[in-house]
């Protein structure tokens, strides 16, 4: 038989030219596939590599900012009783060098708002004292109504949202309200835990919380002083409205212990003895006869210039005087209480808190507000370790101070700031809002929010160890 084709001599008929081919094409996709493999794995690698040095860099960025929170808590837990070295200390607190890694150099810049809306400096590099403002946990709908751009509705939805009832004020909106919203919701029936809850209660929102200041950096930008031009909308009048978050706390209490953290002497209470301090004898004599003829004072203020009627040993009545006047008052408000507590939330601090906050007290009008803001500047910071300075500076007769006095202090124990952790030369950063609590002997953090998402806040100096301090 003639074959097909003819066979070679040198080998086999599948080493022709024809089947040498088709292996060449099956070798060369096997080595395509391999290849694609290969750059699959490598790009795999390098991916990984760059997700693993954004993290690193990130978790940096972190880093330097919680140095700038742990240098705030270190200024806040020393109890300093110049506020300045606190409320505004660019030399402690801003661009703060914090390492070098080899690679980049770390700082953070610890701000808050300028104390004043015509401040001539956008920021200051310091603390916020949160009793310095409202705080809405216990406020009423006296002190609310108080507040700019606060309505009748708006004050009775927030009482409503937190208290523990189910009856809704005449303007006020309880649970069935919110059942009957597109996606109901449950309601705090209780304490706000922060100020950002107050987008849930009804009536409330961004602009009316936060103002102007769309990314929350306590400056008025561009975009926030040109009208409609621009988000977000403003009012181009060359001033940053920092919404009601700027007056309200959810983040202010102290406990009730004298300026040495000693529990203060409830005057009420005959079993407690009276401090191991060298007293007035008038003070001495009227507080027992106070307690041997049961009668009692809501507040220690009510001390002050008193003379009351008591009968003594022998049951004659006589008036007797407290003893208590401008020299003995800053001594009582330290060491007395009236009625004992661990601790008193909400109390405004006379010393910081701004002419609106103290406005929003039923018997501070605007003219005392701004009074005792511009007074307060020549008191003598011994003097304003109680709020006694009010009276014995002659800004308010003892009747007024006697009606004050319970809604004020003059100590600060929670504070809230803005801090950036951020890098050179690269520029990576972190933004975080904070508020810390020292009144315990542990200071803590309670209030931690990332605000990286909003951007860099402000321009930093390109060399900041050069940068002027002070």
């Amino acid at each position: 038989m003639i074959p097909l084709w003819p066979r070679s001599s040198n080998g086999p008929a599948d080493s022709t030219p024809g089947a040498r081919g088709f292996v060449l094409l099956a070798v060369l996709i096997v080595v395509m596939l391999i290849s694609m493999i290969g750059l699959s794995v490598l790009f795999r690698v390098k991916a990984e590599d760059a997700a693993t040095a954004a993290s690193s860099t990130s978790e940096q960025a972190w880093a330097a900012a919680m140095a700038g929170v742990e240098e705030a808590i270190h200024l806040a837990a020393r109890k300093l009783d110049d506020p300045v070295l606190w409320q505004d200390n660019p030399q402690l607190l801003r661009d703060r060098f914090v390492c070098d890694d080899g690679a980049e150099r770390w700082y953070f810049t610890v701000w808050s708002a300028a104390e004043a809306v015509d401040s001539r400096e956008p920021i200051r590099y310091g603390l916020t004292d949160e009793s310095s403002k409202l705080n809405v946990n216990i406020a009423t709908e006296t002190n609310l109504m108080r507040l700019p751009n606060m309505t009748a509705s708006l004050a009775q939805s927030l009482l409503d949202f937190i208290d523990t009832d189910s009856a809704a004020l005449p303007e006020g909106a309880e649970q069935d309200s919110y059942d009957l919203l597109p996606k109901p919701y449950t309601i705090r029936n209780g304490w706000l835990a922060s100020l950002g809850e107050l987008m849930l209660v009804r009536g409330f929102s961004a602009p009316l919380l936060y103002g102007e200041d769309a990314n929350m950096n306590l400056i008025l930008d561009p975009n926030e002083d040109d009208g409609e031009q621009t988000y977000p909308p403003d009012s181009s009048d060359g001033r940053l409205d920092p919404g009601l978050a700027s007056f309200l706390t959810v983040s202010s209490y102290e406990f009730n212990e004298d300026d040495q953290a000693v529990p203060r002497t409830d005057v009420n209470d005959p079993q407690d003895p009276l401090p191991q301090v060298e007293l007035p004898s008038a003070l001495t004599n009227y507080l027992f006869l106070m307690r041997s003829n049961k009668v009692s004072v809501s507040h220690v203020a009510e001390l002050l210039e008193a003379k009351t009627k008591f009968k003594d040993a022998s049951g004659k009545e006589q008036e007797w005087d407290s003893g208590v006047g401008k020299e003995e008052l800053p001594l009582v408000l330290d060491l007395f209480t009236a009625n004992y507590v661990d601790w008193e939330d909400g109390l405004l601090n006379v010393n910081t808190a701004s002419a609106k906050v103290l406005a929003t007290l039923p018997d501070i009008d605007d003219s005392l507000a701004e009074a005792i803001v511009s007074a307060r500047r020549a008191v003598a910071l011994e003097k304003r370790k109680t709020i006694a300075w009010l009276y014995t500076e002659d800004l308010v007769d003892a009747a007024l101070f006697k009606k004050i006095a319970p809604h004020l202090t003059a100590r600060a124990f929670q504070y809230s700031f803005h801090v950036v952790g951020y890098s050179l030369p690269s520029g990576r950063y972190r933004v975080l809002e904070v508020t810390i609590d020292v009144a315990d002997y542990k200071p803590a953090i309670i209030y931690l929010r990332d605000l990286t998402r909003l951007g860099m806040p402000f321009r930093v100096e390109t060399n900041p160890e050069e940068a002027p301090r002070g």
